[in-house]
């Protein structure tokens, strides 16, 4: 009899395997690492997560400070960064470009060979200049003060020359903030660093290099991954000073990172966040943003993630009440790397976006409890993909590789969205790997499967729950009829 975890299960293990890859003990080390980090939410110790009200010791974190600390500032102005980041035209953005792109792939690949042969395509249309993606959490009110357990991933190494910038996780509390704490991956190393929103030039104002002894201070080991806490508050409503800080997981006790003041910035009401950030040059040899390639089978994650509402005052979790996600239905394309996936184990206080691909396995229907299924199994073009009691037979054993793509047979044949379709009632085929949009998908929030070229979601038509009943794509809609999770 096959066993299947309890619903609730299914949000913490079925959508975290599929975004790191449990079931794939023999997948290379970098992944195995990042494979054990996906629980962190779920398995920290009361200890990892140090609590908001423990003491401030008024001693210094060791950093760089001056024209060093800005080398890692991002290539636009500062007025340009704050406007994009609370840009409410991100999301149709993104989707227009995802539907421009596949009608230019649609046009290039219809002459195209069938078969592997034409797996190079490139999934993403190229960009000029650095391409800007974010998603993740953002308040809805002026906040007063925030604190989150943020990934480190000590191992990811941009090289010399890559002009790409990382920050993840990056927090900024709200729009009255001097001080935005960003984990920053550059090629000149890995850093923690303080943006000073208050100065009359903003930029990073002191980082502190991510060195073993930053580690053994300031970082603690979730599920054998490396966190580090920090707390960001506003010390005086009156000067609307505020002042950062690290947690030392040595004397439990939270030491001074940077401080700084200014009271125009109080007129400020929107603004705030804490997510994932990059910017990307693309990459003609990948076919996507220059960084996905050095940081393959990486994560990036916040956890314990916490607002303070008032200033001095008590403090609370994000809940959908008082804040929101940027994106409802993040794709890789909206970070520029095809096979990123997303979740939200806990909204909206736990998040993380991985970089990794999964190695075969059964895909199960929340609705149904049936696999996706290659009727026969058939494998040629034009087969239709349907639901089916779950054997682990070769039509059910689905890879997703670092492209995006789900395929079978060994990798020749594609998850595709039939003639390019981006329209409810799409219907789901089999059909030979060329690299198209209609052949990418992203594993997002709430378990559903996103096709990258149409924005729509993989659904079992009518909410079937019958051996047979045939996949299309469909509008997301959080239904179980939408939600799938690896065996």
């Amino acid at each position: 009899m096959r066993m299947r975890p309890s619903r609730p299960a299914l949000v913490l293990v079925g959508l975290c395997t599929v975004l790191f890859g449990l079931a794939a003990p023999a997948m290379a080390t970098p992944l195995r690492l990042a494979a054990t980090a996906l629980s962190a939410a779920a398995s920290a110790s009361r200890s990892a997560i140090p609590s908001p009200y423990a003491p401030h010791s008024g001693k210094a974190v060791p950093g760089i400070t001056g024209a060093a600390a800005g080398k890692a500032d991002p290539p636009v102005s500062a007025t340009k960064r704050f406007a994009q980041l609370n840009a409410a035209s991100h999301r149709a953005a993104s989707h227009r470009a995802a539907r421009q792109r596949a009608a230019r792939h649609r046009a290039a690949s219809q002459a195209a060979p069938a078969g592997p042969s034409a797996m190079a395509t490139p999934g993403l249309s190229s960009w000029s200049g650095a391409f800007h993606g974010y998603w993740g959490t953002f308040p809805s009110q002026t906040l007063h003060g925030a604190q989150a357990t943020q990934s480190l991933n000590p191992s990811i190494t941009l090289g010399s020359s890559s002009p790409d910038i990382i920050y993840s996780p990056t927090l900024d509390p709200s729009g009255i903030t001097c001080i935005e704490m960003s984990t920053i991956y550059f090629s000149g190393g890995d850093q923690v660093g303080a943006w000073d929103w208050c100065a009359s030039s903003p930029g990073f104002k002191k980082v502190a290099d991510v060195t073993p002894s930053f580690l053994g201070t300031y970082s603690t080991t979730i599920s054998g991954h490396a966190f580090y806490s920090v707390q960001n508050v506003q010390t005086s409503p009156t000067t609307n000073s505020w002042t950062a800080y690290l947690y030392n997981y040595t004397t439990k006790a939270w030491d001074t990172f940077y401080t700084s003041a200014n009271t125009s910035k109080l007129s400020n009401s929107g603004g705030g966040w804490d997510m994932n950030e990059a910017y990307t040059n693309y990459n003609a040899s990948t076919g996507e943003g220059d960084y996905c390639t050095p940081t393959r089978g990486a994560f990036w994650e916040t956890t314990g993630l916490q607002y303070q509402l008032s200033s001095g005052g008590a403090w609370t979790p994000p809940t959908p009440a008082n804040s929101s996600t940027n994106l409802a239905y993040p794709r890789g394309s909206d970070m520029g790397c095809d096979g990123s996936g997303y979740a939200l184990p806990t909204e909206n206080s736990n998040w993380y976006v991985t970089n990794a691909g999964h190695a075969a396995a059964e895909l199960i229907g929340a609705g149904s409890g049936k696999c996706i299924d290659t009727n026969g199994p058939v494998f040629a073009n034009g087969t239709k993909e349907q639901i089916y009691t779950c054997h682990n037979g070769p039509g059910q054993t689905w890879t997703y590789n670092a492209s995006g793509e789900l395929t079978v047979d060994g990798g020749k044949y594609c998850l595709d969205a039939t003639n390019y379709g981006t329209t409810n009632g799409t219907k789901l085929q089999l059909y030979s790997c060329r690299g198209t949009t209609n052949q990418e998908w992203t594993f997002s929030v709430r378990h559903a499967l996103v096709g990258v070229g149409s924005g729509l979601c993989v659904d079992v038509t009518k909410y079937g729950t019958a051996n047979g009943t045939q996949l299309q794509l469909w509008q997301c809609s959080d239904t179980s009829n939408q939600q799938w999770s690896w065996s």
